[in-house]
């Protein structure tokens, strides 16, 4: 403890006598002007030797900050730019993705038409084939009638009148009766249609 009031008293002594003023309270003016003439000789030396390289090593250091700072910023930059890029590529990549399912759906449109015409065509075929055998089928019907009702005919026309036909006047009279029956039924389609 003695020992810090020591230096406190030193410190404190220091202190007055730089200002000119004795350890006492009074004013020396001899060491008024060696101190200021001691200081402004240590300021004169710092400046030289001191203070010269201290603002270097400041504006190095300065200079440097600046230059990370612009590498900084360079770097913000082309990092931006890769963000961009990356967007403009990311948003390609989505139009050519809209596209391709445009397309496919597209093509799946087109399939599908494509299997309605086939199956339309496949059915109007069918339906023609129907037809015609429906037709045949009738024809022969017809033919097959024709001769029973022929056969028929002639019979009761044997039984009626009691004469023998020739085969020319059977054939005849059965070609009559079918076109007759061929306009009844063909009357019979128009009513119902």
């Amino acid at each position: 403890m003695g020992m810090r009031l020591l230096s406190k008293r030193t410190h404190s002594a220091a202190l007055l006598t730089l200002n000119g003023w004795d350890t006492m309270g009074h004013f020396d003016p001899g060491l008024f002007f060696w101190s200021l003439a001691t200081f402004a000789g240590l300021m004169l030396l710092l400046s030289r030797f001191a203070f010269k390289p201290l603002r270097e090593l400041l504006a190095e250091r300065e200079k440097r900050m600046q230059q990370t700072i612009e590498e900084a910023k360079q770097a913000r930059d082309e990092a931006q730019q890769l963000v961009n890029a990356h967007r403009a590529e990311l948003a390609t990549a989505r139009e050519e993705a809209r596209g391709i399912v445009d397309a496919g759906n597209r093509m799946v449109a087109e399939q599908q038409r494509e299997a309605e015409i086939k199956a339309q065509e496949h059915a109007d075929l069918l339906i023609d084939r129907a037809r015609g055998e429906i037709e045949r089928e009738t024809q022969k019907g017809l033919e097959d009638l024709k001769g029973t009702l022929a056969t028929l005919s002639v019979r009761i026309a044997r039984q009626v009148i009691r004469e023998d036909l020739n085969e020319a006047r059977h054939a005849e009279l059965a070609d009559q009766f079918i076109d007759r029956l061929k306009k009844n039924r063909n009357a019979q389609h128009s009513r119902n249609d």
